[in-house]
C-alpha cells in the first residue's frame, strides 16, 4: 500500500483536531476569563531511503534520502494573553488588570476551616496549610457571589481564598450577658405595653371628656339666651347634652381607674428594670454602660363628678381636667422617651451574641466574609473588602489574594473557568510545607495584577482570527483528502494492470 495513504490520514486526523480547537474557542467567545488555545503540529518518523556519504577525494558528499509518514500534534497551547475589560458596574464583579489567578476552592477538611456552621459562629480562618483544608482551583473569572451566611464565593460556589478579616467570635460570658439583658427586656415589655395601652385610652378619655363639657356649655349658654321652659328643642338639646357628658365622665373615672392600677406595675418593673441595667453593666465583659430608665408617670388622684341642673362647668373643673391633659401628655413623652432607651439596650444586648469585624485585617488565611446586615460594601484594587455595618461603622471583611505561577500555560482547565495546579505549571507552594498565606500575593504588588472592580475580564478569542483559522484547516483537511484520492486512482490503475 502508498505511504501518502497514511500520510494523509494523518493531516486529516490532526486537522479534525484543530477543527475541534477553534470550535471550542468560538463557542467559549463570550465566556468570562476563557483562554483560547491552539495547536501545533511537528512531522512523525521519516524512512530512510539512503543514508548520507560523505565526501571522497574522487566525488562530493550526498544528502541522505527521507521519505516522511505523516503529521502529528506536537502541542496544544493555552494562551494566556489578557483579554478586554468590560465594565458592569456591579461591585462583587472583579477584572484582574496582568497576571495572576484568583484562588477559589471547596473544603476538605471541615475541622481545619474555622466557618460559620448553623448557629455555631466561626472566625473564617484556616488553620494549617490552605491546600491542606480546601482543595485548591483557580479562576480569572471574577463573577463572585454571596452565600446566605455572607460568604464571598463563585458562581459554582466556591469559596474565594484569601486574608480573612478580624472577626471576633461572641464569648460564652458574652453571650450570657447578652440573654440575661434580654430577659430583662422581656419582663419589662408587657407592663410597658400596658401602661402604654392605658395611657392611650385616658388620654383619648380625657379629651373627649374636655369636649362633651364644650358642648354642654354651649348646650346651657344657647339655652339661657333664646328659650324658657322645659319643652323647647334648646331644653331637650341641653338634657341630651348632659347625659353625654356624665357617661363620658363615668368612662373617664374607671379608665382611670385601669389606668392607676397599670401605673403601679409600670413602676415596679422600671425599678426592676433598673436593677437589670446596673447588673448589665456591671457583668462581663464590660462594653458600652446602658443608662439607666427613669420615669415621671404617677397614679392620677381625682375623679370628676356627675353634672346635674342647668349650670355651665366650673372654670375650676376645666382647669383641673386641662391640667391632666397636660399631665397625660407629658407622660406619653416620658413613655416614648423609656421606650427608645429599651430599645438601644436590647441592640446593646443583641450585639453581645453577633461576631464583631474590626478595621483590620487578621494576618491568617481564610474565608472572605461580608456581613449580611451591612449598609453596603466594596473592593478595592488591593482586593481589600471593606464595608459599613448596621452601626454606621467601616470594617474589613477580608482580601482576596491573587495566584501566580511560572508557568501559566502549564496549568489544567478543568471546566467551569477554572485550572488546577499541574506538574509544569509551577507551584505555589515554594517551601514544599503547603500553601500558607505570604505565597499568595497582594493584588497590585511586585508585578502582580491588580484587581478592578465593578468590571469583568472577556474571552480573549479573537472571531477573525479563528474564522481565518477555520478556513485554513478547512483547506488544510481537504488537501489531505485529495492525497487519499489521488492515491487511491494509482491503486486502481495497477489492479487495472491485470486485466
Amino acid at each position: 500500500m502508498l505511504r501518502s495513504l497514511y500520510s494523509g490520514i494523518s493531516g486529516m486526523k490532526n486537522f479534525q483536531t484543530k477543527l475541534d480547537v477553534i470550535g471550542n474557542n468560538i463557542a467559549n467567545v463570550n465566556t468570562y476569563g476563557f483562554k483560547k488555545s491552539r495547536v501545533t503540529f511537528s512531522d512523525l518518523v521519516s524512512q530512510q531511503i539512503a543514508g548520507a556519504a560523505g565526501a571522497t577525494q574522487t566525488s562530493a558528499g550526498t544528502n541522505p534520502q527521507q521519505i516522511g509518514l505523516g503529521a502529528q500534534i506536537s502541542s496544544i497551547d493555552t494562551i494566556h494573553s489578557a483579554g478586554a475589560t468590560q465594565t458592569t458596574s456591579r461591585t462583587l464583579d472583579l477584572a484582574l488588570s496582568g497576571d495572576g489567578f484568583f484562588p477559589v476552592g471547596t473544603i476538605t477538611d471541615l475541622s481545619r476551616v474555622n466557618i460559620d456552621q448553623g448557629n455555631q459562629i466561626g472566625n473564617n480562618r484556616i488553620i494549617g496549610a490552605i491546600d491542606g483544608a480546601v482543595d485548591m482551583n483557580y479562576t480569572r473569572a471574577g463573577n463572585l457571589y454571596l452565600d446566605d451566611k455572607g460568604y464571598l464565593v463563585t458562581a459554582d460556589g466556591m469559596y474565594v481564598i484569601g486574608e480573612a478579616g478580624e472577626k471576633t467570635v461572641p464569648s460564652d460570658q458574652a453571650i450570657q450577658k447578652s440573654q440575661d439583658g434580654l430577659n430583662a427586656i422581656n419582663n419589662f415589655s408587657t407592663p410597658y405595653g400596658n401602661m402604654m395601652t392605658s395611657l392611650e385610652d385616658i388620654s383619648k378619655q380625657a379629651n373627649e371628656l374636655m369636649n362633651a363639657y364644650q358642648e354642654y356649655n354651649d348646650a346651657v349658654n344657647n339655652y339661657t339666651e333664646n328659650e324658657t321652659g322645659t319643652t323647647g328643642p334648646l331644653y331637650n338639646a341641653m338634657v341630651s347634652a348632659r347625659s353625654a357628658l356624665n357617661t363620658i365622665i363615668g368612662q373617664y373615672n374607671t379608665t382611670q381607674t385601669s389606668f392607676n392600677t397599670d401605673a403601679t406595675g409600670f413602676r415596679t418593673s422600671v425599678t426592676n428594670l433598673t436593677g437589670d441595667i446596673a447588673s448589665f453593666n456591671a457583668a462581663q465583659p464590660v462594653g458600652t454602660i446602658v443608662k439607666e430608665v427613669n420615669t415621671t408617670i404617677n397614679q392620677l388622684t381625682g375623679t370628676f363628678q356627675n353634672v346635674t341642673g342647668n349650670t355651665e362647668v366650673t372654670d375650676a373643673v376645666l382647669s383641673t381636667l386641662n391640667d391632666k391633659i397636660s399631665t397625660l401628655n407629658n407622660y406619653m413623652i416620658d413613655l416614648e422617651k423609656i421606650g427608645q432607651s429599651v430599645m438601644n439596650f436590647e441592640g446593646l444586648a443583641e450585639d453581645l451574641q453577633k461576631p464583631q469585624f474590626s478595621n483590620k485585617l487578621s494576618g491568617e488565611a481564610g474565608l472572605i466574609q461580608i456581613p449580611l446586615d451591612a449598609q453596603s460594601f466594596s473592593i478595592g484594587s488591593d482586593g481589600t473588602v471593606t464595608f459599613v455595618n448596621a452601626k454606621g461603622e467601616l470594617n474589613i471583611a477580608g482580601q482576596v489574594r491573587v495566584a501566580t505561577f511560572s508557568n501559566s500555560s502549564g496549568l489544567e482547565k478543568v471546566g467551569g473557568n477554572l485550572f488546577k495546579q499541574s506538574a509544569n505549571s509551577g507551584s505555589i507552594d515554594k517551601n514544599n510545607n503547603g500553601i500558607q498565606l505570604d505565597e499568595l500575593s497582594v493584588a497590585g504588588e511586585d508585578g502582580v495584577a491588580s484587581i478592578v472592580a465593578g468590571a469583568l475580564e472577556m474571552s480573549n478569542v479573537d472571531l477573525s482570527e479563528e474564522f481565518t483559522e477555520m478556513i485554513v484547516a478547512q483547506r488544510a483537511f481537504q488537501s489531505n483528502t485529495k492525497i487519499i484520492t489521488t492515491s487511491d486512482e494509482i491503486l486502481q490503475e495497477l489492479m487495472g494492470l491485470k486485466r
